[in-house]
């Protein structure tokens, strides 16, 4: 059997017709039996009388009337309503809309007697209209708002001002939703994928769990249980940590993608078998599907396992050069494949983006050591830095790729699992695009 690096054996997880048709014959069941699920609670809705749900608020906004053809990024001009996005009890997501001067409510627990508006069943998966004809707080809090009360309480400011500072990292560490002048700040940047939790932060993390359990380890391991193997002992632990903070997260679709890619990934090594390979992500991507069908619809979860898709594609056909070039070109080529997916959910550019490779190289350290001070209360040693990029005017355009253009960049992309000659032309299209986006911004 011809070895491999990385796994004691050169073999994929599933191989053969029958192999790949049992793998997708479960998934496929398991999808249709989670679906069938959703429907039943589609089903259940009445759209013909009022009636009543208890749910958590996820995301809470003002709008004027002059908003109303506007970007929800927009700051607006001054109050004339608010929009709420709910999620009840089993995880379906409601728009509705209150005239009421609210306080801020964002993950309180609320009773909304209204009339949902007639909407098809795709519609349901992703979030229907509700009428409201009043709103109720309600007493139950969520269980993580005693980790936003002490994130919070570190970034201390004025009465009755926003805990900008403060909000920024309940995104970085338990995803709560981002304010909008944060999300304004990192679509001009380009830093959407560094601030929301994503596989990048599970492999920060799983990378300084290592470092930190390895040296006692090894001590215990040389004295006791010389047997051992450290890289499986360590990874199963790792795992379950990452399990723990999977929960607290709730489930959040990238980290959620990332966690059982990493699952599968353990196990295929702990298997011996190739680990870095198109065939798991396809069955990481499907299982997360098979689970959560509603994840198809999530444009960050879509936007994740497009960003490892190009990783293991680098990884695959560029050539092995010296590691700080390596490294260079790694990010750099990243930042430019995913480029026209992103564009085609998300319209902003500005050549200003690019200093995200190098902050995404420094985050690396920034997470785990902001992490560690906001556990022992000393999180606020940047404060007025962070406070002062949000000043800062970042000129930008506003382009969408057509929807052709993404299809013919998939294809491409599709085919330089197989052929070198596609993947450079893959780099092609994407730095191609970006010249044509630079043009257009001068």
């Amino acid at each position: 059997m011809k070895k491999s690096k990385i796994s004691p054996y050169d073999i994929e997880l599933v191989s053969g017709l029958k192999q790949w048709g049992i793998a997708i014959g479960f998934l496929l069941v398991l999808c249709l039996l989670n679906l069938g699920i959703k429907y039943y609670q589609f089903s259940k809705l009445d759209f013909d009388s009022p009636q009543e749900i208890t749910a958590q608020v996820s995301l809470q906004y003002s709008k004027t009337k002059a908003d109303k053809k506007r970007a929800k990024d927009t700051k607006p001009n001054s109050y004339d309503y608010f929009v709420l996005k709910v999620a009840d009890s089993n995880n379906n997501h409601f728009y509705t809309t209150s005239r009421e001067d609210l306080v801020n409510i964002v993950n309180r627990y609320v009773r909304i007697y209204g009339q949902i508006k007639k909407c098809s069943f795709l519609q349901f998966l992703k979030s229907c209209y509700m009428t409201s004809y009043s709103i109720s707080l309600l007493r139950k809090r969520d269980y993580r708002d005693k980790i936003r009360n002490y994130i919070d309480k570190q970034h201390e400011t004025h009465k009755n001002e926003k805990n900008l500072v403060g909000s920024f990292y309940r995104t970085l560490f338990i995803a709560d939703t981002l304010e909008f002048e944060w999300r304004n700040l990192s679509n001009m940047l380009g830093l959407a994928h560094i601030i929301a939790i994503s596989g990048f932060h599970l492999g920060i993390l799983s990378a300084v769990l290592y470092v930190l359990l390895c040296l006692p380890y090894r001590f215990f391991q040389r004295r006791y249980f010389t047997y051992r193997n450290e890289a499986y002992d360590l990874g199963f632990l790792i795992l379950i940590c990452m399990f723990g903070y999977l929960l607290i997260l709730d489930y959040q679709p990238s980290f959620f993608r990332s966690f059982v890619m990493a699952g599968l990934g353990f196990w295929v090594y702990f298997s011996g078998i190739r680990l870095l390979s198109f065939s798991l992500l396809f069955l990481a991507f499907a299982l997360c599907i098979a689970i959560f069908p509603t994840m198809l619809l999530d444009v960050g979860f879509v936007l994740s396992i497009s960003g490892v898709f190009y990783i293991f594609l680098f990884i695959r056909h560029f050539p092995k050069i010296s590691k700080i070039p390596y490294w260079i070109c790694f990010n750099l080529s990243i930042f430019l494949n995913i480029s026209i997916v992103a564009h085609y959910f998300f319209p902003y550019f500005s050549p200003y983006q690019l200093i995200s490779i190098p902050v995404s190289i420094i985050f690396i350290v920034f997470f785990p050591i902001s992490l560690v001070l906001h556990l022992i209360g000393a999180g606020g040693f940047i404060d007025s830095f962070l406070l002062q990029t949000l000043s800062l005017d970042i000129p930008f355009i506003e382009y969408y790729a057509p929807f052709w253009q993404l299809i013919f960049y998939a294809t491409i992309s599709l085919l330089a699992i197989r052929y070198l000659i596609f993947y450079w032309l893959m780099n092609l299209a994407s730095l191609g695009f970006f010249v044509f986006l630079l043009l257009k911004f001068l």
